[in-house]
């Protein structure tokens, strides 16, 4: 008789195969989380260290730190006493107490974050070996803000043009990192991807799927309270590895300023899977932790039976002990962080247990298999996953919301001194001009037009500048002595100052008569007409400019030369100055930039030529597409104050109707000398009001330039807000 054999039970058979699948579903679980938790730190990485704007932007919140602030005015002020050291060793004090209160001010982080931005892209971009974050101009700066306090030192500190705050050779590193940049860039969004389809996979094999969400969130949240650990151990590390208290400050600063958003991140995930958990939990039915808990503490206490589980006991309860000892503060954040994490799923469960209701055959032990569930159950049981998104998405909103993402650049400050001009382009807005801004009370000049000399001008809130710039001859007893090409050319240049022909002639010749002969030293001076009654090196007026809109980094300015040298040798006077690097380079047709678009863009100075631009992309003509202005050959004041002459002021002089820029002319010529008390009438607030409004309304344009004699009398700013609608 054969034997037979007995058929194994279905159970049997496919107790195996279950078995594989759990296992299965783990695995996959836990590669889910761990790709969730690289997806989380290497997008972070992506978006706060990648990119140039966002590094910069930490770094710069860095620097506002006192700690942070107080070790780069240190190193500053040792180059800048090292350049002068012969001269200002004795005054480095003074010097450093300076420059602590300049570093952290407008003007210095907008240098040192365009600064950190260059070397970033040097690094991830152009694979240099070194890199050196150098600051320009910052001995201005530091001059600009010693000129209050001991003016003998700013013109010697000023000489300090760059400032390398880090040098370093990085070698092969630097283009390490860029590879690493480029595959950082590739990497976290398919982290993301894979986290997603291990975590659909792993539900979609599993038997009970609720439990494998559940699995899911324990995972996210053991995931997120690992790196917050591991976020403290290494804070506490990178701490521990410099001396001195100061030090340690700024490196704590640096760290919260780069990575303190990627602990609160990590503190998120670890939070929405403890949420997640709960709610995919209430939906088998809501845990009660303490029985859990207890038993977990009680496993802690008891001793094992087997000697050798009693040896690792022992030595583990040693191990912890002196983690407790030496790392205390990571211990104290372990500790809140695992107490964090349970009062969130405490709390989450506690309102799922409100709204829990139990299937038929849950009270009796019968399967809950939902049949006969009532219909208000099942509304009920939508509360569970409703909840979890809106706590996940609440915590992601107000992540984001705060920065979390991305870190905004400093605050900008104003525009031209207000906020409200900041969103306007520069034909839109109303500047306070000086007409002859160099013919200033200096050694030299015999009369004056203006109050004080450019720089005090700039200072008291004058943005537009008329100058007049000649060569002239230094001769050997001081004097200037104008050179003249063509003598006609200088008599029409004359008539256009207001100066007669015969004026000029009768100048020529007393010139020779008064010691104005022998051999000099040719230069550009800005002079009025003829050098001889006055002038002032371009050289000497174009740093002051320069030094200004360093100090006053939110700043646009306009000026108007009136040339009488080459467009080649006026453009290198301006890069010698290093005002080429501030030039706008903008459209001059259509659309200007908002003053945001251009203060953002460091592009703060407009240069025009009155006969011949050139030599740069940026020396534009002034009156050919550019500016509109009115007549300027006014004799007495009445012609600007009295009510029906005031349309004829307003005519249209040179440059075309549809020019962008609008110029008002707005002085009384009188020969032989200027008069203040004119400019104390026709600058009064009513009188140029009216003749301001009236040029608006026949113009149909803003007067973009006012420009004034004496810009001290009268109420010329006043008027000027007035127009811009900020008063």
């Amino acid at each position: 008789m054969a034997a037979t054999t007995e058929p194994r039970p279905a159970a049997s058979r496919d107790a195996p195969a279950s078995a594989r699948r759990r296992v299965a579903v783990g695995a996959l679980v836990v590669l889910a989380v761990v790709a969730m938790v690289l997806a989380l730190m290497v997008g972070y990485v992506r978006r706060a260290a990648v990119d140039s704007d966002q590094f910069a932007n930490r770094a710069t919140v860095a620097v506002s730190a006192e700690s942070v602030r107080s070790l780069i005015a240190e190193r500053v002020t040792d180059q800048v006493v090292l350049e002068n050291k012969a001269d200002l060793i004795a005054a480095r004090p003074l010097i450093q107490s300076v420059v602590s209160s300049v570093v952290g001010g407008q003007a210095f982080t907008g240098a040192f974050r365009a600064g950190v931005r260059d070397v970033h892209r040097a690094v991830f971009d152009r694979d240099q070996d070194t890199v050196t974050l150098a600051l320009a101009d910052v001995g201005t700066m530091v001059a600009a803000a010693l000129e209050a306090v001991r003016p003998s030192l700013a013109r010697r500190v000023e000489t300090t043009r760059r400032v390398e705050v880090i040098q370093r050779d990085v070698g092969s590193v630097s283009a390490t990192l860029a590879r690493t940049a480029d595959t950082i860039k590739l990497l976290a969004p398919l982290l993301l991807l894979v986290a997603v389809l291990f975590a659909a996979a792993a539900i979609y094999l599993s038997a009970d799927r609720r439990r494998t969400v559940v699995q899911l969130g324990i995972g996210a949240a053991v995931g997120g309270l690992l790196l917050i650990v591991a976020f403290d151990v290494a804070r506490a590390l990178a701490i521990g590895a410099v001396d001195g208290p100061d030090a340690r400050s700024a490196v704590a600063s640096v760290w919260e300023a780069f990575l303190g958003d990627l602990h609160t991140a990590a503190w998120i995930l670890a939070g929405s899977g403890a949420v997640i958990a709960a709610a995919a939990a209430s939906l088998i039915r809501p845990i009660e932790l303490n029985a859990p808990l207890r038993r977990a503490a009680g496993w802690i206490m008891r001793e094992p039976a087997r000697p050798a589980f009693r040896v690792l006991r022992a030595l583990g309860l040693v191990a912890a002990g002196f983690v407790v000892l030496f790392a205390r503060d990571a211990v104290l954040h372990l500790l809140l962080a695992v107490v964090g994490l349970y009062l969130i799923f405490a709390g989450v469960s506690a309102i799922l247990w409100l709204v829990y209701q139990p299937r038929p055959g849950a009270a009796s032990g019968r399967p809950d298999t939902g049949e006969g569930a009532p219909a208000t159950g099942g509304r009920r049981r939508l509360v569970a996953p409703l909840l979890a998104v809106v706590l996940i998405a609440v915590a992601v909103v107000a992540f984001v919301g705060s920065g979390g993402t991305s870190t905004a650049a400093p605050p900008a400050g104003p525009c031209n001194g207000h906020a409200a001009l900041c969103g306007r382009t520069l034909p839109e807005v109303a500047l306070a001009a000086t007409h002859n801004s160099m013919s200033v009370p200096l050694p030299g000049w015999f009369s004056s037009q203006q109050d004080a000399p450019i720089a005090e001008q700039l200072r008291f809130g004058i943005r537009g500048l008329l100058l007049d710039t000649h060569y002239a001859d230094r001769l050997d007893n001081g004097r200037l002595r104008t050179f003249v090409g063509d003598p006609e050319e200088l008599r029409a240049q004359a008539r256009q100052d207001g100066v007669s022909p015969s004026a000029v002639d009768s100048a020529l010749r007393l010139r020779e008569r008064l010691g104005f002969k022998g051999r000099g030293e040719r230069a550009m001076y800005l002079c009025h007409s003829l050098c001889e009654l006055g002038g002032t090196l371009v050289s000497d007026v174009l740093r002051d400019v320069h030094d200004f809109l360093i100090a006053n980094p939110g700043e646009v300015v306009v000026v108007i030369n009136q040339d009488y040298v080459t467009p080649e040798d006026f453009v290198g006077a301006l890069e010698d100055a290093g005002l080429d690097n501030l030039a706008y380079r903008g459209p001059t047709t259509g659309r200007w930039p908002t003053l945001r678009e251009m203060i953002d863009s460091n592009q703060r100075i407009v240069f025009l030529a009155e006969n011949h631009a050139g030599a740069a992309p940026w020396y534009h003509l002034a009156y050919d597409t550019i500016t509109q202005e009115t007549p300027f050959a006014f004799s007495k004041p009445q012609q600007l104050t009295t009510a029906s002459q005031l349309a004829e002021t307003c005519a249209p002089n040179r440059g075309p109707d549809e020019a962008p820029m609008f110029l008002v002319n707005h002085w009384i010529t009188t020969d032989p000398l200027p008069r203040p008390s004119h400019a104390g009438k026709i600058n009064a607030y009513e009188p140029l009001m009216r003749r301001l409004r009236e040029c608006q309304r026949i113009r149909h344009h803003i007067p973009n330039l006012v420009a004034v004699d004496f810009y001290a009398r009268g109420d010329l700013l006043r008027a000027v807000d007035t127009l811009n609608g900020v008063r």
